[in-house]
């Protein structure tokens, strides 16, 4: 049956509301024998079908693709209490993790719950009665809304799972789900046939949504921001760099001042889109780096990440991370990961910013050195050292492999904790390497690429092969 995981863990979708601003739970609905929704509740009107996509949004949890992303990298080290019994994402860290584990698990049991809740909502939104053109307006832009969501837990799942690293036509990606049917077992589609699927998804999203400016739903700026992603990591860099260049013409970059306000959720300069986190929220974005109740930092900033600042320049770095005397008393790692370090009452717990503006820049910088325009290029590599560093001149770069190493170091130093390090070397093919202690992992290495779960490959033997060497 399709993604055996899914339906362990899926007992029905999950209907929320709001209150004062906030997510909560409602009530959940059962799936019935027939894999049909009754929606005699759900698609009555506009409000009931707003508060289910709203349970779409509670349900998606993108910090076990952080995790993922900053632990196989080189953005993190591990700290020393982590270990045994107490400790977290240990064997993920040590590049020795096995296909049943649950780090490598739950993005995708996550991913395709949420897939599965937006087709079940998009399945039965066309009958939901309007009574005029600006309601049939609302309807489409929450189908717009749901067909952006489906696109984006697809591309991470082709990021974590895909078999290449880079983009090859004929490699195999993951299922693409457009049916609220569980009892399928898919095949994995090649790279070009899954990314048409996605491109529909996202063409029809933009086609469909609105311009409002609500950063926690998937508007249109949000959209174009996939879309530029998705578009780096295919190597289409015409694509990319214009979708990135719509959403810089509407977001600016944060001032110096409004800069460490994001990372406290004080302002939402420069957000584009971020998923909205509460005390009812199942995981914390900071629970991947420290256990709130036990003192524990399970990973702490690495020093090769640390020292790539100018600590007295930067206000990245004092916004990043944070030195606690206390912890280094109790025998662990001082240095502190302080991006989502929460608040009193409420440690660890912060929004999850999906998309900032600096990386529509750096996504822009890197399709036009591609695309052999190296000035404008630099000019955008330029423009966001400018709002990052105290007095920051702006420099030229004597070539290519200059300009593209300046970029990904950029995006090393202003992008760690939110996904993307191991992805950025995946995508290029490039080794893993640590400092403290020294090790490097080669793309041709086996734990290099994630595997499908082992769950899933039991379940389903029409999703084999498994990743090169599981």
């Amino acid at each position: 049956m399709i993604l055996n995981l899914l339906k362990r863990n899926i007992a029905g979708w999950m209907v929320v509301t709001m209150a004062t601003g906030f997510f909560s739970c409602n009530k959940m609905l059962d799936i019935k024998p027939t894999d049909q929704v009754d929606g005699s509740e759900i698609f009555t009107s506009l409000g009931t079908v707003n508060k289910a996509v709203l349970g779409v949004y509670a349900d998606w949890e993108a910090a076990y693709t952080w995790r993922i992303g900053s632990v196989m990298a080189d953005e993190c080290s591990i700290g020393l209490k982590n270990n045994g019994v107490n400790g977290s994402a240990q064997q993920l860290y040590r590049w020795s993790y096995a296909s049943g584990d649950p780090e490598i698990s739950a993005p995708w049991v996550n991913a395709y719950q949420v897939i599965n809740r937006v087709n079940r909502v998009l399945e039965g939104i066309d009958k939901v009665p309007v009574p005029d053109a600006a309601a049939e307006q609302e309807k489409q832009h929450l189908k717009g809304e749901l067909l952006a969501i489906r696109a984006f837990e697809h591309f991470e799942l082709y990021r974590n799972y895909g078999s290449s690293g880079k983009y090859q036509v004929s490699a195999l990606a993951v299922p693409y789900v457009t049916t609220s049917a569980i009892s399928n077992k898919p095949g994995r589609p090649s790279y070009v046939t899954f990314m048409a699927a996605l491109q529909q998804d996202i063409t029809a999203a933009l086609a469909l949504i609105d311009d409002n400016k609500e950063v926690s739903r998937m508007h249109l700026n949000a959209v174009n921001a996939l879309q530029a992603r998705v578009a780096l990591y295919a190597g289409n860099w015409a694509t990319a760099a214009t979708y990135a260049g719509k959403v810089i013409d509407k977001v600016p970059l944060a001032t110096r001042d409004e800069f460490p306000g994001i990372w406290t959720d004080r302002n939402n300069a420069e957000v584009i889109f971020k998923l909205t986190r509460t005390n009812a929220s199942p995981m914390r974005p900071g629970d991947i780096w420290k256990n709130a109740t036990t003192g524990i930092a399970y990973f702490a900033p690495a020093q090769k990440l640390l020292s790539a600042y100018n600590r007295d320049l930067d206000i990245r770095y004092d916004s990043y991370f944070d030195y606690d005397p206390a912890l280094e008393k109790d025998g662990q790692l001082p240095d502190v990961i302080k991006k989502y370090a929460g608040s009193t009452g409420a440690e660890n717990l912060n929004d999850i910013k999906v998309f900032r503006t600096a990386e529509m820049y750096l996504i822009r910088a890197e399709a036009l050195l591609q695309s052999n325009k190296r000035g404008e290029a630099a000019a955008d590599l330029n423009i966001l050292r400018q709002h990052r560093l105290l007095d920051y001149e702006p420099q030229n770069f004597r070539d290519v492999p200059q300009l593209l190493q300046a970029i990904l170091t950029e995006r090393f130093k202003e992008l760690p904790f939110e996904g993307h390090r191991y992805y950025d070397l995946k995508r290029l093919l490039l080794p893993i390497e640590r400092d403290q202690p020294a090790a490097t992992l080669h793309p041709q290495a086996l734990f290099y690429y994630l595997p499908i779960p082992q769950a899933e490959i039991i379940a389903n033997p029409n999703i084999r092969p498994n990743n090169p060497g599981w």
